[in-house]
């Protein structure tokens, strides 16, 4: 007699309505997200005239590299980009300097009040960046950085999200470390920097990337104190090119996906590293 089959057929159910409804609303949000993208840069790459015809479901028909150069050249474009570059490495490593730092001293040295420093740097979460323009702008102003890449800086050389992030990192890594490092003759800078932070590397990461596009993105305050437009940043270059060229719109297409490109190599680059960060920075 033959043994008896014992092999288990796996059911497969088929997804239920709640699944398809969610699915469903996936791909809407996803469809509605992607089309800005899709004729931005659809019609950078074609002639006016096709925009005008074709309207917001562009028919790329020939391919044209004009609108980019006209673009460049109707503003100083290229300038504006090394001053963008300029103004996010600096204030991204500033944030991170003092984010590190201020994390540091919420959550290893024990002082009385630290619990109290914490819910003031989250209070600044919650405080408009516009209610606080003036008294920047007034000290800017009064210490002669107007108009110059320091003064677009100064007023985010430390940001709350930055110090919340790396303090939820810094306090799942178990005191113990921190205090064996103390006993190895490790001050406070060099167990900060060799020990803690490569330690919390997804959420140093996290952190950087949301600088990082805070700093490229950043629109009033660089418009506000600055005068030129040499001075002045991509994203405001970008603001320009209606009146630069206003009867083109292919050419503020090709500004528009001039600036969006690296911000979206930067986030596809470190997507596994901003998921992880954020999920890890929540949970703690």
């Amino acid at each position: 007699m033959s043994a008896p089959n014992t092999s288990i057929r796996r059911k497969t159910r088929a997804p239920g309505p709640g699944t398809v409804v969610r699915f469903i609303v996936v791909i809407a949000i996803a469809a509605i997200v992607f089309l800005p993208v899709y004729v931005s840069f659809l019609s950078a790459f074609m002639p006016n005239g096709e925009i005008v015809r074709n309207g917001i479901w562009p028919n790329v028909t020939r391919f044209t590299m004009t609108n980019f150069i006209k673009a460049a050249t109707s503003t100083p474009l290229p300038q504006q980009y090394l001053v963008s570059i300029a103004v996010v490495t600096l204030q991204t490593i500033a944030q991170m300097i003092t984010g590190a730092l201020a994390a540091y001293a919420l959550v290893f040295p024990r002082w009385r009040g630290r619990g109290i420093a914490f819910i003031l740097v989250l209070i600044t979460l919650a405080i408009p960046g516009e209610s606080i323009v003036i008294p920047n702008y007034e000290l800017v102003s009064q210490i002669g950085l107007r108009n110059t890449i320091l003064g677009v800086v100064i007023p985010y050389l430390a940001a709350g999200y930055p110090i919340f992030l790396l303090r939820q990192a810094f306090a799942a890594i178990p005191s113990e470390i921190w205090e064996a490092s103390r006993l190895d003759g490790a001050g406070d800078l060099r167990a900060l920097f060799a020990i803690i932070m490569p330690a919390c590397r997804p959420q140093v990461t996290t952190a950087i990337i949301w600088s990082a596009l805070a700093a490229w993105n950043g629109y009033f305050w660089p418009l506000l104190i600055t005068d030129t437009d040499a001075a002045r940043t991509v994203q405001v270059g970008i603001a320009q090119l209606p009146s630069s060229d206003a009867t083109n719109p292919a050419v503020v297409f090709a500004g528009v996906v001039l600036v969006v490109i690296p911000t979206m190599v930067l986030v596809i680059v470190a997507q596994r590293f901003l998921v992880n960060g954020l999920a890890r920075g929540v949970l703690r």
